[in-house]
């Protein structure tokens, strides 16, 4: 009985210390109108720079709605093309305290490749910087965290990755990566993944009584 209160305690108090990830819940979307097309984005995240030119072309960039029932509201789909290795989206936002223990949480689907050869990956990479970060560097920091998913996964189930402390006044980054695993330089292979339910919480250090 002991344990079951103390596990409720810390369940608790990770809801109660969670850290707002901007539009984490996906439920925001910007609709853009040009001349030639009309599509969505997702508020506080932006794509890729070489997104920018394809969308005004022909309106097909990496970030779209995702509103079918399985989503909580609504969810951010991700679509790589054949013609691009990598693609990416970030947010980047302040963490106006300091933190210790961060934990990014949030829901998940994958295709993987569309290549039976080739291990495509959803890469999901949390970093601190003195200021905000405005676009995607093919080169990332070194003390950024990752966590590499590479197994297809049809039905939304729960990610976390574990992030290093958190100075005070320092802004966290959170870039979402399709990578291709092929080596076919002519055909990158097709793929795509789902993402909800994103908020960074608190893990307590309490000791489980028996």
């Amino acid at each position: 009985m002991t344990k079951l209160i103390v596990f409720i305690l810390c369940a608790s108090l990770e809801v109660t210390a969670q850290i707002k990830v901007p539009n984490g819940n996906f439920n925001q979307f910007e609709t853009i109108s040009t001349n030639k097309h009309v599509y969505d984005v997702p508020k506080g995240w932006k794509e890729h720079q070489k997104n920018d030119a394809w969308r005004q072309d022909n309106g097909r960039g990496f970030a779209y709605k995702y509103d079918l029932p399985d989503a909580n509201g609504n969810a951010l789909a991700l679509h790589r093309e054949y013609f691009v290795q990598t693609n990416a989206i970030l947010t980047s936002f302040l963490i106006p305290e300091n933190k210790e223990n961060l934990r990014l949480v949030g829901r998940y689907k994958f295709s993987g490749s569309d290549i039976d050869t080739a291990k495509d990956t959803l890469c999901i990479t949390v970093f601190s910087s003195e200021r905000p970060i405005k676009t995607v560097s093919d080169t990332l920091p070194e003390k950024a965290v990752a966590l590499n998913i590479t197994t297809p996964k049809a039905q939304f189930e729960w990610f976390h990755l574990d992030v290093n402390k958190i100075q005070k006044n320092n802004y966290l980054t959170i870039i979402i990566q399709l990578k291709s695993g092929s080596d076919d330089s002519y055909y990158w292979g097709q793929s795509n993944a789902v993402l909800d339910d994103l908020k960074f919480i608190t893990i307590q250090n309490l000791t489980q009584i028996d």
